[in-house]
């Protein structure tokens, strides 16, 4: 994401979307009754004549629309905000009807705030730091299956795997050649992603050898890929050996700034003191709040659901009382297992200094 433009006084921030993450932050930045401006396509009815129909011509308009419902469609790529048009630039299309602006990659907008809260600010600055960094592919493969998944900023997209009947182990002459097929798609869907989605390294995991047979592979036929591809060990496939590379903490290794990956281990970390029953971690809002009073708070995880719900307000007060105490607040996107795990703890919990009981 580019900033393009910063009014503090008249509250406007100018920004140029660049990719789909950009608009997964945007959707938790934008909120009902902010004012939202962008160039638009709009219908517009015209009567040629009393006898004939009206025809509908789809104009172009710059129009500022008061947010009412903001919705992102992940799979069609769009973050969509409907309300009505408050400003236009042009005469023949009226205020106060409804107009939904869709936003995509490479769409210009204008965000209009009564009041800039502290993690809509920060959530900008990561949107823009993270277009300078290159994402991270997982690949779990084995005997015949390779399991796809990219590391995004909000959370991680699993993708259509590669799939090959190789036959039995024994009795199978041709299983060498059917290997060999297998990991030359494996490899071409791979150059075909990391190149499309800009990501600059690849970490190959499984269970067994295949990884190992591989990456030999990629060095004798792809030995460009070869160079990006990192080797990890899991002791299963597929989407849970997927969490199971997260878990280890193998992409920060590879990409020591990823968001996901942070996200997921400092889950797993309130997860491991509340088993230890060591009052090291809180959660659930009565928990957490008493913490945040004893100014206690290490850490505040925060599920980004919970920024658009009916307890908003006392989150963003608990937010700004932790930052306050010099405290780190990390607001933990739900489309990833470990914001899967943060909703099972009422979609609060902190990491504390000390114990308060």
């Amino acid at each position: 994401m580019q900033i393009i433009h910063q009014d503090t006084k008249e509250g406007r921030i100018k920004v140029k979307v660049e990719t789909l993450d950009d608009l997964w932050h945007l959707y938790h930045i934008i909120e009902e009754g902010d004012t939202v401006y962008a160039k638009t396509l709009r219908k517009q009815a015209q009567r040629s004549d009393s006898l004939r129909a009206e025809k509908v011509e789809v104009i172009p308009v710059f129009l500022g629309v008061r947010a009412e419902k903001i919705n992102f469609h992940r799979f069609a790529n769009a973050l969509r905000v409907t309300g009505p048009i408050v400003y236009t630039s042009r005469d023949d299309v009226p205020l106060g009807k409804y107009h939904t602006i869709a936003i995509e990659e490479g769409t210009v907008v204008t965000i209009q705030k009564p009041r800039w809260k502290e993690h809509h600010i920060e959530r900008l600055k990561e949107a823009v730091e993270a277009s300078k960094r290159a994402r991270v592919m997982i690949v779990v493969i084995d005997d015949g299956e390779a399991d796809m998944a990219i590391i995004r900023e909000y959370g991680v997209e699993i993708l259509k795997g590669v799939r090959h009947n190789l036959g039995g182990k024994r009795y199978n002459t041709n299983r060498e050649s059917e290997e060999k097929k297998f990991f030359h798609d494996v490899a071409k869907s791979m150059t075909e992603l990391m190149g499309r989605e800009r990501i600059e390294r690849a970490i190959v995991a499984g269970p067994g050898f295949v990884k190992e047979d591989f990456h030999k592979f990629l060095r004798e036929n792809y030995p460009e890929l070869a160079k990006k591809v990192v080797i990890e060990d899991t002791s299963v496939t597929g989407r849970t050996g997927i969490y199971e590379v997260i878990r280890r903490g193998t992409v920060d290794k590879v990409y020591h700034e990823n968001r996901v990956a942070k996200e997921v281990q400092l889950v797993e970390k309130v997860l491991e003191n509340v088993a230890r029953n060591n009052g090291l971690a809180a959660y659930g809002l009565r928990e957490v709040e008493e913490a945040v009073n004893y100014g206690a708070v290490e850490t505040l995880l925060v599920l980004d659901e919970l920024l658009k719900g009916e307890h908003r307000e006392k989150i963003e007060e608990l937010m700004d009382a932790v930052r306050y105490s010099r405290g780190e607040v990390v607001v933990v996107s739900s489309e990833h297992e470990g914001g899967d795990k943060l909703k099972a703890l009422g979609g609060l919990a902190a990491l504390l200094r000390f114990r308060i009981k």
